[in-house]
């Protein structure tokens, strides 16, 4: 097993509608923390410029009673908790659009419930040896003998479930 800096980490993803970070806006976003508690929120938002491939991949699965980011801030600081005295380690696997997507949330990218710096699963991977994009092979998965069938492919929360086991997997090698 490897030495950990921390274990008080929370595993995040994203949906969105773009790639352009101008025009994107949030659609969902899923939380799980190390234990298996999770937070998924679905969020408000406009068909202007929703990318094709969005509206095939991404929002047929969108199910859940869409909120505004406001009410997405206090859900999000109720799961996390507003006094603790050590704050999570967020990770996602790449977290360029998820970082800028949470920060959008708060407004302020040092005052959020969360360490200020993100994680980002890919570097991590790359630190090791492995191609920053080993999660998108299904060698991969089967190296750390995790069974994708059980994850839906482009939803926030299951994407953050699939990293956690992953990362769970990853750091017992």
């Amino acid at each position: 097993m490897k030495k950990l800096y921390s274990n008080n980490l929370i595993f995040f993803d994203t949906e969105f509608t773009n790639l352009n970070i101008e025009k994107a806006q949030l659609l969902s976003i899923g939380l799980i923390k190390n234990n298996g508690k999770k937070l998924y929120l679905e969020f408000k938002y406009d068909d202007k410029d929703v990318h094709p491939w969005v509206k095939k991949k991404v929002l047929p699965y969108l199910k859940g009673k869409k909120i505004s980011l406001e009410q997405g801030r206090e859900k999000i600081w109720d799961f996390i908790g507003r006094d603790q005295k050590d704050k999570p380690f967020l990770i996602a696997y790449v977290n360029q659009f998820d970082a800028m997507f949470w920060y959008k949330i708060f407004g302020d990218p040092q005052k959020h419930p969360a360490f200020w710096i993100p994680i980002d699963f890919a570097s991590i991977l790359f630190a090791y040896g492995y191609s920053p994009e080993s999660m998108r092979y299904k060698k991969f998965y089967n190296d750390l003998k995790i069974d994708t069938s059980k994850y839906q492919d482009h939803n926030a929360l299951e994407d953050a479930k699939k990293l956690r086991d992953v990362y769970q997997a990853f750091i017992k090698e």
